[in-house]
């Protein structure tokens, strides 16, 4: 690996081989003499070759798994942004070479792209320190070419982050991983403290233990910009009472979690005198600003309405949206004397640590929401439920951000982004969304007085499922197959039962012969399942519809390559014979 600096001061770089195989490039810099207004910039330059390589897998990846040329840009992460780590993998899901760098708070661009000359995958990653606090800094690259599997190879990187990075993650309470009901693609902001609850009811009978409700509760305006957000005061014509309105909710058995846009302030609120002069930017097509959160008067001001709404209002929890607006534009103003963080990075995460660590002292398991893209290691350190970002109606998407989340959050509870469909859709078919978020937190935003019995019994249906193997599936190691294909089949495993879900037709699912307890869940409209089996199985097999109700039992022997008929939406249930 080949290292160079800007930075006027001694730089080492040390390569040290790890026992399990991995290789670590230790960069240091030392008696840095720097001037203040100087970026400093570390750039570091190695090359492989491209053998058995089918794709690449990264934080934001989304459906582009495709390996790029060493021209393009290449992917940036910064603390709210992403996550500095990239994974190339052949056909069969093997890791063919893991990439990820120690910083994780400020920007890392790591380009990581084919070079047409000669075939190799030529590897560039630019560490942008920026200004320093101290005159020394130490960061980290991990190289791995182990031949394992992607999932490992991913996995091992996250527990160095948290184990020899630092970056502790944030302690997951159990309500982190109950299903939730949001009030936004069901209501919007359109809605009344009597509405909420009356679909709380609604929502505890079908199984739902969190309410979120989410922008719209601060304002009249329904015009869905955030011209009105940084009062944060109660929109009386909505909610009267919030302290009775969180009780009467508190009451029904439901957690309450509520929504603030954390960076926006309104051109239209009444704190915007106050701050119009301490902005990152403005948006005009938003009618807000970004507030410089490097002033330690505009923390403080965030910080304090946050403990305000939980103390006074009893909130179990705060959904704390658009954190990634956090950057520096061209516009951004210059450091002053006035802010006590040169680095807005460095700012975000005064901010959340001042902020959590006061809400944890109210409530030690004070629920807190980000969603992709503030989703990396360092975000991870304050919150303990990361969403799928913003989805509506798109099943494959859910899937997709889940697994994706899955990878890269350790233990940290993985949502869904919100449930939706239309109110005459077929319950076979919406159960297909569910289905692709098996593996995550359901959050679910359908109005119910809108749902039909058949389509409620449907969601009881999995909701129940899902509660039944809730450890199973949320917190087991997740095994997901073709990453390039975007995960058609996706499992858990524990020593007895293994979960399978199928999200492509006529796959050809391969059952282990140890396992007492096999389930395959059809996220298709197929009307079979084909398994496979080195090993003759005597077993009973079910057949369960997307309702939950047993369509047929049969004992048989499963051997070689057989089908199964299944319904659309529904399970079937393998149990081995003793």
């Amino acid at each position: 690996m080949r290292v160079e600096s800007n930075v006027i001061g001694d730089l080492h770089h040390k390569s040290n081989l790890l026992p399990d195989g991995r290789v670590e490039e230790m960069i240091v810099l030392e008696n840095i003499t720097n001037k203040p207004e100087n970026e400093i910039v570390i750039k570091t330059e190695w090359e492989f070759p491209i053998l058995d390589i089918v794709g690449r897998w990264h934080p934001a990846c989304r459906f582009d798994r495709a390996i790029r040329a060493d021209w393009c840009y290449g992917e940036k992460s910064v603390s709210a942004i992403s996550a500095p780590i990239i994974t190339f993998f052949n056909e069969n899901g093997e890791n063919r070479g893991t990439f990820a760098v120690s910083e994780t708070l400020k920007e890392v661009r790591m380009n990581l792209g084919v070079h047409e000359e000669n075939g190799t995958m030529k590897c560039t990653v630019w560490i942008n320190v920026g200004k320093l606090d101290s005159n020394n800094y130490t960061v980290s690259i991990i190289s791995d070419f182990r031949n394992i599997s992607y999932e490992t190879a991913i996995g091992e990187i996250v527990k160095w982050w948290e184990e020899s990075c630092g970056l502790i993650p944030a302690e997951i309470p159990s309500d982190a991983r109950d299903p939730m009901y949001s009030f936004w693609y069901s209501f919007h902001q359109q809605f009344t403290d009597k509405e909420i609850e009356e679909e709380c009811v609604r929502a505890k009978e079908l199984g739902f233990k969190t309410v979120i409700v989410d922008d719209g509760w601060q304002t009249d305006d329904t015009n869905r910009g955030y011209g009105y957000c940084g009062d944060w005061e109660v929109a009386e014509k909505k909610i009267k009472n919030m302290q009775m309105h969180v009780q009467a909710v508190h009451n029904l058995g439901m957690k309450y979690l509520l929504w603030f846009s954390v960076p926006y302030i309104g051109m239209y609120s009444k704190i915007w005198s106050k701050f119009q002069d301490k902005l990152i930017t403005t948006d005009k097509g938003q009618q807000a600003g970004i507030l410089d959160i490097r002033y330690p008067e505009v923390r403080t001001y965030l910080k304090n309405i946050y403990i305000k709404a939980v103390k006074e209002w009893g909130l179990d929890g705060l959904k704390l949206d658009f954190i990634d607006e956090f950057y520096e534009r061209s516009d951004t103003p210059k450091p002053n004397t006035n802010m006590d963080c040169v680095c807005l990075q460095t700012a975000l995460d005064k901010l959340l640590d001042e902020t959590i660590k006061e809400l944890k002292s109210i409530n030690k398991d004070i629920l807190i929401e980000f969603r992709q893209r503030y989703i990396g290691p360092t975000i991870r350190k304050y919150g303990n439920m990361l969403r799928v970002g913003d989805c509506p109606n798109s099943g494959i998407s859910n899937r997709v951000g889940i697994v994706d989340l899955r990878l890269l959050s350790g233990k940290t509870a993985v949502h869904s982004d919100m449930l939706m469909w239309h109110k005459e859709e077929k319950p076979e078919i919406a159960a297909l969304q569910i289905i692709n978020c098996l593996f995550g937190t359901l959050q679910f935003s359908v109005r119910i007085d809108d749902m039909n019995n058949s389509q409620k019994c449907m969601v009881q249906n999995y909701l129940g499922f899902m509660n039944k193997y809730r450890t199973l599936l949320q917190e087991s190691p997740i095994e997901a197959k073709e990453p390039h294909n975007l995960y058609p089949e996706v499992s858990v495993q524990d020593n007895s039962t293994k979960i399978i879900a199928l999200y492509s037709n006529d796959r050809i699912v391969q059952i282990d012969s140890q396992k007492e307890h096999i389930i395959i869940v059809n996220g298709t409209q197929a009307k079979e399942i084909y398994i496979k089996t080195d090993k003759n199985i005597n077993a009973k097999i079910t057949q369960i519809d997307c309702y939950g109700k047993v369509v047929n039992q049969e004992e048989r022997v499963i051997s070689s390559i057989q089908s199964i008929n299944c319904t659309t939406g529904g399970r079937i249930e393998i149990l081995k014979n003793k």
